[in-house]
């Protein structure tokens, strides 16, 4: 009973180890990246945006986008085949797709905090940069929403603050 025991802490302070080296990882490329120029829209002037996605259903959501007439990519946050080990960090053919096109905004809908979602939301080239995870060397606008929020609710959110914000301005 001990030895299963002792064996599951081991285990745990390994994942917990690799995490922090992933994230040291991720820190090291963020501080090495160009920096990009912030470009807040009005909501009627925006026109492509990128989605990351994590098994969330975000097909009403992009419908909703389509139907106002913006091109919408959604990229899901790839499996464990599709990234490197030891970094989670996205292979070569996956970071040049996210790289393939410039978009107005980027949201985010992840519900956890992911490092692969973070380097995607690195790479994506876009003007502003929404989400719920608090990454402010990266999000431009971070929705405070507890997890179990809906991605709809947390897209709604962030509509609502893009059109609150750009009336002001």
């Amino acid at each position: 009973y001990y030895k299963e025991i002792i064996q599951v802490i081991a285990q745990k302070a390994r994942i917990s180890i690799m995490n922090e080296l992933r994230k040291k990882i991720f820190d090291f490329i963020l501080t090495h990246q160009p920096k990009r120029e912030k470009v807040m829209y009005s909501w009627d002037s925006i026109r492509s945006i990128s989605i990351i996605a994590n098994g969330e259903n975000v097909d009403s959501i992009a419908q909703t986008l389509l139907k106002e007439g913006k091109h919408v990519d959604i990229f899901p946050v790839p499996n464990k085949k599709d990234i490197y080990w030891f970094s989670a960090r996205p292979k070569a053919d996956i970071r040049e797709a996210l790289q393939a096109r410039n978009y107005d905004l980027l949201i985010d809908l992840t519900q956890d905090t992911c490092i692969t979602a973070l380097y995607m939301a690195m790479y994506i080239r876009a003007g502003f940069k929404t989400s719920r995870h608090k990454q402010d060397k990266i999000y431009d606008l971070i929705i405070d929403t507890p997890a179990q929020d809906t991605s709809d609710f947390l897209f709604e959110q962030i509509v609502k603050y893009i059109r609150m914000f750009t009336r002001r301005g």
